[in-house]
Formats: C-alpha cells, structure tokens, sequence
C-alpha cells in the first residue's frame, strides 16, 4: 500500500532534516541539528535499537565533541594491566596494547557511548523504527524522499531540506544518491568479525589482553577494568563477495558488531 504525505516545502520557521541511521552518528547528529535550530526526523531500518557492538578508543578530541554534543555519562573502561602476543604453543611476552599509547585514550563500549547518544536526544526529535528510504530526489531547495514502513508495509513521500547519511560503510542513502557500492567501495581482502565475550578466555585473566598473530590472520582480545573483553577476528580471502555470502547463509555470530570487510573508499 502506498501513500503520500505530500511534497511541499514546510512552512515552518525551523528546517526539516533526514537522518537516516540511528546509531552513535545518527543520534548525534540529530542531537546537533535540533541544537541548531533544524526540526531533525531519524529513521532505522532495524525493528529497535542496537545496543551491543564492539569498543571505541575515545581521544582527547572525541571526548571534547561528545561533551559539546552532550553525552552524559561516558566513563573510561581501561585496564591497567597488559596486552600480551601469544603463539599456539601457550607462549607469550609483552605486547603494546591501547593503554600504552600516547594521549590517554578512554577504553569503553559501544553501547556505552550510544547510550549516552541516546540519553542526549531531545525528547521531541521523532525516530522511527522499521524504515529505511528508498527514494531520493533532490533539487536546489532540498529532497523529496519515499520513506518504507516494513511494519506497516506503506510508504511516504516527505519533503526534506537536508538528508543526512548515517547508515553504514553500505549506505542506502549513498546508493539513492550516488549510485552503487560498487563505484565507491574497494575490497581490501580480509574479514573481519568484532564482538563481545561473555566471559574472559580460559587461561587469560580477565584485564589482560592478547594478540595471536598468524600471516593472512590474527586474533585480537582487548580488555577492560569491569566488563568482559571483547574481541576482533579476522582473516585474507581472495573472494569477499563470497565470503560475505557464506557469513549471511549461516548467520551472523551471536553479539557481533559485523562479519564484513574492511573496504575502502574509491579514489
């Protein structure tokens, strides 16, 4: 079923703008706007919000932007003790881990932070689970954006004066606008899965990190003061697409933040 919520300019003093994804930048980003005087509209394509996820090293610059923003209540999990390089055979000596870096990097998760992100919202900003644009045209005064409901199976057609992308490394709204993945995406050729432990491994303590590194594959854990570690698998492949094909065919491991490769943008 389709209908229409019109496609005229808005007649309110405080401009329109599409947020599309409702993660740490997408949250952020309204926040921002609606800061800025825009009346800012978040749309997520998942049925809720993704609380879980993998960690973020949060530099002096990030926690003066999260403090202008306003996220409230972020708190610096680092562990003081080591990062070791491990082999098979059990063996292991000291390894530089991000509590060894210069400029005192907070340790945290990402649901910490998109917490927070949701904490800040202004409780007027709207966020509407379930959708995802599928049209976009643009013109001098803004966009004109079809917006799918897949809850209720109907599409809008809404006027905005800015559309934001905050959907991903594959964005739909890159894709509306720009084209394909394909024309600005480059396969590095490796795998990578991020995502939380239950618990610490046996055999490590809970605060201590690791690193097997092996050619074409490596084993990441990365600790914290008072939660379990989490940690980054990847590995080489020469077909990506495949892989990523395989990856969905049995489903994504539980916790994950991703199962994806690290692409970069065309030059």
């Amino acid at each position: 079923m389709t209908s229409s919520a019109g496609t005229s300019r808005p007649t309110s003093a405080r401009r329109r703008a599409l947020v599309v994804g409702a993660g740490i930048s997408g949250l952020s980003a309204a926040t921002a706007l609606h800061s800025a005087g825009w009346d800012p509209v978040i749309v997520e394509r998942s049925e809720a919000r993704r609380r879980g996820g993998y960690f973020i090293a949060m530099y002096g610059c990030g926690r003066i932007a999260a403090e202008r923003i306003g996220l409230k209540g972020i708190r610096n999990r680092m562990t003081t003790s080591g990062t070791y390089q491990v082999d098979r055979q059990g063996r292991r000596r000291a390894a530089l881990g991000f509590q060894d870096l210069p400029g005192g990097p907070w340790m945290m998760l990402r649901g910490d932070v998109e917490q927070a992100a949701f904490e800040a919202l202004p409780a007027t900003v709207e966020l509407r689970f379930d959708t995802s644009p599928t049209g976009l045209d643009q013109d001098a005064d803004g966009a004109t954006v079809t917006l799918y409901d897949s809850r209720n199976e109907r599409s809008t057609t809404e006027r905005f004066d800015l559309v934001v992308g905050a959907d991903g490394l594959r964005s739909t709204v890159r894709k509306l606008a720009w084209g394909p993945d394909e024309d600005y995406l480059r396969p590095l050729g490796f795998m990578i899965t991020a995502f939380e432990l239950p618990e610490a491994l046996p055999g490590l303590p809970s605060q201590d990190g690791a690193i097997l590194s092996e050619p074409g594959r490596s084993f990441w854990v990365f600790p914290f003061a008072d939660h379990p570690p989490t940690v980054l698998f990847s590995y080489q492949t020469d077909d990506v697409a495949a892989e990523r094909a395989r990856a969905k065919a049995v489903g994504w491991p539980a916790g994950s933040a991703s199962s994806t490769d690290p692409s970069r943008p065309a030059t």
